[in-house]
């Protein structure tokens, strides 16, 4: 799944950004370019490869406001591995213990889908939508997971249920978000676009997801410069790391691998923890570059941990290594198939398509050096 996807959950209040991206320290050695892979092994046994705090009385007094503040920091960089898996723990332990009202749900929801367990987070927000039906976040959460799962009927329902529940530019921008994923992406803009202009968002959250959408659907046009013009008016010094992804790749489409690269380097080298949708597209500019394979080094190890574990949540982050780092096809489009079972948004489908491409020129390519040999046999032989 894209790192973008989970924009119609508004962020802090209405948003959860889901990255699909993957997000997490592993420890491997791979060759770049020839992909020969090894474990890591520590040589020492007291080697600290990873710190995590331990649950303790407090933990279990917490609050749900108190979680919900906890998840809303999972979308920033190097956290959301630690904050959503406690999270999760916490919010088990609540249900388990009372009767769980429909913020519990909500939360849990919200865990399940950025674990990319979609039918359980569905039950869940169900459920809370049972207990509270003019709960604006979980019909948001609802109209996303349904647009993911491809599911463009049930999405536009779960926004159109929106209607007498929040204010008319939330809905639209609910509503145009599916549209846009279901054939509709110039009207969808255009439209967004202008409401955009007319209605101004309640805060700064909502104003930095309107824009991150709106940029998001400018760049699948085309249109780098528009996308980053939107991008501009967003908070990017304290940036979830899907906004950080969408800003890379609109940088990434402009050629400017430089600005990428400062700008990732940056962020990165300040968590133990590092995303890997932000390590993906710093090893992308740094390729371009030429420079160093520093970042590409790091990436690969990632890899080989995933692959080793079979890791579908990863799966984009992995094709799009394959076709843009370490090319190749067939592992381009082994990924980008399992990527499409679980997940199947406009930018899902876009990868599949270009992994099919590449493996389709690598076919062709492979037919076209045979052909070449043979013809080459049969004139020394003439």
């Amino acid at each position: 799944m894209q790192v973008t996807t989970g924009r119609l959950t508004q962020m802090i209040k209405y948003r959860h950004s889901m990255v699909n991206m993957g997000m997490f320290a592993s420890l491997c050695l791979l060759f770049i370019g020839n992909s020969l892979a090894a474990p890591y092994t520590p040589k020492d046994n007291n080697e600290v490869v990873a710190t995590w705090k331990v649950f303790n009385d407090t933990d279990q007094q917490m609050s749900l406001d108190d979680i919900s503040d906890f998840i809303e920091q999972g979308q920033y960089p190097g956290e959301a591995d630690y904050r959503y898996g406690r999270a999760k723990a916490w919010l088990q332990t609540k249900m388990a213990n009372a009767s769980p009202n429909a913020q519990t749900y909500y939360l849990y929801a919200r865990v399940l889908q950025h674990q990319h367990q979609f039918d359980r987070a569905l039950k869940a927000l169900d459920r809370a939508i049972e207990l509270k039906p003019t709960a604006v976040n979980s019909w948001l959460l609802k109209a996303n997971i349904h647009l993911v799962q491809g599911d463009i009927v049930a999405a536009r329902q779960a926004c159109l249920t929106l209607i007498g529940k929040a204010d008319i530019l939330l809905i639209s921008t609910c509503a145009l978000e599916v549209a846009s994923q279901n054939g509709k992406l110039a009207e969808s803009y255009q439209e967004l676009a202008r409401l955009y202009r007319l209605y101004q968002p309640a805060n700064e959250p909502e104003k930095t997801w309107l824009v991150q959408i709106l940029a998001d659907m400018a760049l699948k046009q085309d249109l780098a410069e528009a996308a980053l013009g939107y991008l501009d008016q967003a908070n990017m010094d304290n940036a979830p790391v899907s906004l950080l992804a969408l800003w890379s790749d609109v940088q990434l489409s402009l050629n400017q691998h430089q600005v990428v690269y400062d700008k990732l380097s940056n962020v990165i080298e300040q968590h133990p923890v590092q995303d890997d949708a932000l390590l993906l597209r710093l090893a992308i500019a740094e390729k371009h570059l030429g420079n160093t394979v520093k970042w590409q080094w790091a990436f690969a190890q990632r890899v080989t941990l995933r692959e080793q574990r079979h890791d579908s949540l990863h799966a984009s982050d992995l094709a799009q290594y394959y076709l843009k780092v370490d090319v190749q096809p067939k592992k381009a489009l082994y990924w980008a198939k399992i990527n499409w079972q679980v997940a199947r948004q406009t930018n899902d489908r876009m990868l599949l398509e270009q992994a099919k491409a590449l493996f389709s020129q690598a076919k062709n390519d492979k037919k076209s050096v045979q052909a070449s040999g043979n013809l080459t046999v049969d004139n020394l032989a003439g």
